[in-house]
């Protein structure tokens, strides 16, 4: 059988790693194959399937996160394989992923631009658009098959799943197969807070549904959220994630026909292929519902971490402000000293405050002399301001709580902060675009909708 005549297959790695093959073709997405992730918060609900390292023809990675760029699995290809492929990764300013593939081996890094339609062989094309906070999503033509990969892109208007579909060439109801997240990945609220995380799942399920119902695909398949939370001081954040067997549901709701996988799980990128993996969703969906409930019944391990040196965790938020005012121009810093004129950091292993002023002046203070915005060990406090995405992943992992109403928003604006100048935008252009450019669309997009409503 010719490459013409051969049919395309979807393996499943777990959490939103797969591999798809046709012929000579071997491409392998967003792989996260072993040990933790977003300093040590994340851990795979499932272990995940392997790929095989001699056959692997292309990488795509959606962006930079490490439980879709994995260090490790980038680095478990053999490095005399490494010149001989192709990695596809989105354009970015700072170039710190394909730079790091580059001083790692990989002799072929294409940056590819929004729109751009990258021929893989095979009779394989793939285009990549980028999204809000630097994710991408691609749509991957094969043996006459549209998959749709949307895994975190934020997409959370009609418009901008339109936006995204026009870039990527295809229109309602062109896609077979819609890959995307089905629960919240992030911190939700403190322990006592269950209804904000029963709240952020809910709204999870409504994303994905209004996606489904903008790209009228054939066939959903909800992926992306096959972790959990596995530290001691986030593990309660499992309690309101959606189950598989919900975000099935809720597909059918919808009117489309759901597709589970389980790590190691092939389906053939068929209408019949399909068809019998939708078949068989309800079986896979139960199983791995109960690897959520055995999270929640305990029974799986959770990190810890070693308190840090007082001193140590000082320096290095010092450190991590230098680098941060050296990295903006004037203006912004002037900004970013008006966002956060002052921020708290309780350190529970410590017993003592970190107060910040200004962006720029650090001391230490006994507990109760202020209110502290945020409590958290110091090991988290020193991960946020080691990498200038700390901040991101401390969101994400959730290992901290709410010292007062609102103190979150202090870890959200410093990750805006050390965001814009990893991603080299600058903040008063990004502010000026987001008054004049994006809230007159948002409450445009909010008015179309409630015309729409039933």
């Amino acid at each position: 059988m010719g490459i013409a005549e051969s049919v395309a297959r979807l393996e499943f790695l777990g959490h939103a790693g797969y591999v798809v093959e046709r012929g000579p073709l071997y491409l392998v997405v967003d792989p996260w194959l072993d040990g933790t992730a977003f300093n040590n918060g994340w851990d795979p609900l499932v272990p995940a399937a392997r790929f095989d390292v001699r056959r692997v023809t292309h990488l795509w990675f959606s962006h930079e996160h490490p439980d879709h760029f994995s260090i490790p699995a980038v680095k478990s290809i053999p490095p005399e394989r490494r010149a001989g492929l192709t990695v596809l990764f989105q354009e970015t300013a700072d170039k710190r992923v394909v730079n790091f593939l580059r001083g790692n081996g990989y002799g072929r890094v294409l940056e590819v631009a929004p729109g751009q339609r990258q021929e893989l062989g095979g009779g394989a094309v793939l285009t990549t658009v980028t999204a809000r906070d630097g994710d991408s999503c691609h749509l991957l033509e094969v043996g006459g098959v549209r998959l749709l990969n949307f895994n975190d892109c934020f997409y959370n208007s009609v418009a901008e799943v339109e936006d995204a579909m026009r870039a990527l060439g295809v229109k309602a109801g062109e896609v077979d197969l819609l890959a995307t997240q089905f629960s919240y990945a992030n911190w939700v609220g403190n322990p006592g807070e269950q209804e904000r995380r029963r709240q952020a799942a809910r709204r999870k399920l409504e994303h994905l549904a209004m996606q489904a119902r903008t790209v009228r695909p054939r066939f959903v398949m909800p992926f992306a959220s096959f972790v959990y939370f596995s530290h001691e001081e986030n593990v309660y954040l499992n309690d309101a994630v959606n189950l598989p067997s919900t975000a099935v549901a809720r597909v059918r709701e919808e009117g489309f026909s759901p597709v589970m996988l389980r790590p190691g799980d092939t389906l053939e990128l068929s209408p019949a292929g399909l068809q019998a993996a939708a078949e068989a969703t309800e079986a896979r969906a139960r199983e791995l519902d109960g690897s959520v409930e055995a999270v929640r019944r305990g029974e799986k391990p959770l990190r810890k971490s070693a308190p840090v040196p007082l001193e140590d965790v000082v320096a290095t938020v010092r450190d991590g402000l230098e680098r941060l005012r050296n990295g903006a121009s004037r203006l912004d810093r002037a900004l970013m000293r008006l966002r956060l004129p002052r921020v708290v950091f309780e350190l529970r292993d410590h017993r003592a405050l970190i107060v910040i002023q200004l962006l720029e002046h650090v001391r230490v203070a006994p507990l109760g002399t202020t209110a502290a915005d945020v409590v958290l060990s110091s090991e988290a406090l020193r991960f946020a301001f080691t990498q200038d995405f700390g901040f991101d992943t401390l969101l994400v992992n959730g290992r901290f709580h709410e010292a007062r109403l609102g103190g979150a928003d202090a870890v959200t604006t410093l990750c805006g902060q050390f965001g814009y100048v990893r991603r080299k935008v600058s903040l008063a252009a990004s502010f000026l675009r987001r008054r004049l450019v994006e809230a007159p669309r948002l409450t445009l997009e909010r008015l179309r909708n409630r015309a729409l409503a039933p």
